[in-house]
């Protein structure tokens, strides 16, 4: 009897049109897997899940290999750690986690990050709110220069 899982990855065969690695259902029965086709997602929702797939086809390049500099690009590009880390933060992370996990992360032994420039924020320069949403942003500034009056 065949068994049903909800969603599944599979490589890219599209089944799936509008993404790469593919999250599709899938039925398991003794003659193996069979992704079922469900047809390309409206653009908005292939854009939202592209942010997340890119990550994950950056880190799983990155452990194929074995290149530590393209692991912390797709810990860079993550969309929580961009909202809430620095580069080099994301850096720092990064090399925390391979020397951490490095018993089962062969393919990175004897690899380090390279070492990257510092930008050094000057003392005088004062932060601003921004809101976490960069749309928000866009909106919030296109809405004061909608209100400023025009040279008449």
């Amino acid at each position: 009897m065949p068994h049903f899982i909800e969603d599944a990855v599979v490589a890219p065969i599209g089944r799936c049109g509008s993404l790469g690695w593919e999250y599709v259902p899938v039925f398991v029965d003794s003659q193996g897997l069979h992704p079922q086709t469900v047809g390309a997602l409206p653009a908005q929702c292939a854009a939202l899940n592209m942010s997340n797939v890119q990550v994950q086809t950056l880190a799983v390049e990155a452990a194929l290999s074995g290149d530590p500099e393209m692991i912390m690009q797709a810990v860079a590009m993550a969309p929580l750690t961009s909202t809430k880390c620095t580069l080099g933060e994301a850096r720092e992370m990064t090399a925390e986690m391979l020397a951490a996990q490095k018993e089962w992360l062969p393919q990175f032994k004897g690899r380090k990050l390279r070492p990257a420039p510092i930008i050094s924020i000057p003392a005088d320069l004062k932060p601003v709110e921004a809101p976490l949403d960069p749309a928000l942003a866009i909106v919030h500034r296109f809405g004061k220069l909608a209100e400023q009056k025009t040279g008449e």
